[in-house]
C-alpha cells in the first residue's frame, strides 16, 4: 500500500527537490561527482539513512554498489557486491516495476531475497528502489534504504525516487556518448594524420629523385673543374672543386634521408635489433653530446629480429633519442633499453629532462604539432606512423620535471 501525500507542504518540498535534481550540473566527464550529488540529495530529501547506486556487472552475474551515501556520517562509499543468483525475485521485480516500494523490506516478496545477505546485517527495514534502464535494458538500480521502524512510502516519494533514477540514466547515457565521440575524433585525427604523412612520403620520393639529378650534375662540374679545361690547376679552381664536392656530399646525405623517409611502405632488409641499436649508438652520441650522455641496456636473445625494416627501426630510435635530447635543459642522461617480451620486442627510450604535461602528451602524435621554437612536428608523427603500420604499440609516461619514457612494442620476426 502506498500512502497519499501529506498535503501541500509535502508536495512543495518534493517539487523543490526535483527542481534541484534538474539543476544538477550533469558533466559526463565527472560521472562520479554527478552520481554522488544525486545520492546525497536523495538521502536528505527522503530522510533515509543510505542511498546507493548499484550496477549490473558486465557478466550480468553480480550487482555492484558503484557509489553509496550515508546520511548520518556524511560518508561516501561503495564496493559492496551481491550475486544475482542470490536475489532472483528482486531482479525480476526491477525488470517489471517503475519503482519498488517495500514498506517492510524483510517480508516484501520483491525484496525478501535481500534480507539475509544485505538488509539484516545493515538494519534496513524499508526500501524504495528505482531501476535504471539504458537502451531498454536494465543496467542498475538506485536504492533508498530506511533504518528504524518500517516506513510507508508516499506517492511523492515514489515519484522522486523515479526522478533520481532518470537523472542517473541521463548521466550514464551522456557519458557513453561523450566517450564514443572522443573515440571517433581520435580515429578521424589518426586518419587525417596518416593521410598527411602519406602526402609527405610522396613528396619525399619526388624531391629525392629530382635532388639526386642535381647532385649528379654538381659532381660532374666538380670533376671538370678539377681535371680539365685551359685553366686547369689554378688554386681558385681547386678550392671551388672542394667546395662543390662538399656540397655534393651534403646533398647526398639529404637525399639519403629523404629516401629513407619515403621508403616506409617499401619492403626492406632486417637485422637483429641489438645490431641496429649498436650501429646507431655512435651517431646518437655525436648528436646529443652537448647536452646528454647515452646509456644502453640491451637484454635480447641472440639474433632477435623485429618484422620492421632496419631503416624504420633506425627512424624510430633516432627520432625518440633526438626528442629526448630536446627535452633536456641541463646535462642529463638518455637511456635506450631493448628486451624481448613474448612475441614482441620492446624498445624504451628514457630521459631525465623537463617532462610533459598531460595536455601536451595528448597532442604529441599530431603531425606538425611542436613545442620547440625550431621544430617541425614531424619526428614523433613519423614514429607513430611506423609503429601503427607495423601493428605495434607505443606508450608514453611523462610528468613535468620528472622526465619521459617512450615504450615501443614491435612484432617479433
Amino acid at each position: 500500500m502506498v500512502m497519499p501525500d501529506d498535503g501541500h507542504a509535502d508536495r512543495l518540498a518534493f517539487e523543490t527537490a526535483r527542481l534541484e535534481l534538474a539543476r544538477l550540473r550533469v558533466d559526463p566527464t565527472q560521472r562520479t561527482i554527478a552520481i554522488e550529488q544525486a545520492l546525497r540529495l536523495g538521502a536528505h530529501t527522503l530522510g533515509v539513512e543510505r542511498v546507493g547506486f548499484w550496477t549490473l556487472s558486465p557478466s550480468g552475474e553480480e550487482l555492484v554498489c558503484e557509489r553509496s551515501y550515508t546520511r548520518s556520517t556524511n560518508d561516501v562509499g561503495g564496493g559492496d557486491v551481491l550475486r544475482c543468483a542470490q536475489v532472483p525475485r528482486y531482479l525480476a521485480a526491477l525488470q517489471a516495476r517503475r519503482v519498488i516500494a517495500a514498506h517492510d523490506a524483510l517480508t516484501d516478496p520483491a525484496t525478501a531475497d535481500l534480507a539475509a545477505p544485505y538488509l539484516e546485517p545493515l538494519g534496513v527495514t524499508s526500501m524504495l528502489d528505482a531501476p535504471v534502464f539504458q537502451a531498454g535494458a536494465l543496467i542498475g538500480v538506485v536504492c533508498h534504504e530506511h533504518v528504524g521502524p518500517p516506513r510507508t512510502w508516499t506517492t511523492s516519494e515514489l515519484h522522486f525516487a523515479g526522478a533520481v533514477a532518470d537523472l542517473l540514466a541521463m548521466v550514464l547515457e551522456q557519458g557513453d556518448r561523450l566517450r564514443a565521440q572522443e573515440q571517433l575524433r581520435q580515429r578521424l585525427s589518426r586518419v587525417v594524420g596518416v593521410n598527411q604523412l602519406g602526402a609527405l612520403e610522396q613528396l619525399a620520393r619526388s624531391v629525392a629523385h629530382d635532388f639526386a639529378n642535381v647532385v649528379l650534375a654538381v659532381e660532374l662540374v666538380a670533376s671538370q673543374l678539377a681535371g680539365g679545361g685551359r685553366e686547369r690547376g689554378r688554386a681558385e679552381d681547386l678550392e671551388l672543386s672542394k667546395s662543390l664536392r662538399a656540397c655534393a656530399e651534403l646533398g647526398g646525405s639529404l637525399v639519403g634521408q629523404l629516401r629513407r623517409f619515403g621508403a616506409r611502405a617499401e619492403t626492406a632488409r632486417r637485422m637483429p635489433l641489438a645490431a641496429i641499436v649498436d650501429r646507431l649508438a655512435p651517431i646518437v652520441r655525436t648528436l646529443i653530446r652537448e647536452v646528454a650522455t647515452l646509456q644502453l641496456a640491451i637484454d635480447l636473445p641472440p639474433g632477435a629480429e623485429t618484422t620492421v625494416a632496419v631503416e624504420h627501426v633506425e627512424q624510430v630510435v633516432l627520432n625518440l633519442c633526438l626528442n629526448a635530447r630536446d627535452a633536456i635543459t641541463a646535462p642529463g642522461t638518455i637511456v635506450v633499453r631493448a628486451r624481448a617480451d613474448g612475441d614482441r620486442l620492446v624498445i624504451e627510450v628514457s630521459d631525465d629532462g623537463c617532462g610533459m604535461t598531460a595536455e601536451i602528451v595528448a597532442r604529441i602524435w599530431e603531425p606538425y604539432f611542436t613545442t620547440k621554437p625550431h621544430g617541425n612536428g614531424i619526428g614523433l608523427a613519423t614514429v607513430r606512423a611506423i609503429v601503427d603500420d607495423a601493428h605495434g604499440q607505443i606508450d608514453v609516461d611523462s610528468r613535468p620535471g620528472l622526465g619521459t619514457t617512450f615504450t615501443v612494442h614491435l612484432p617479433r620476426a
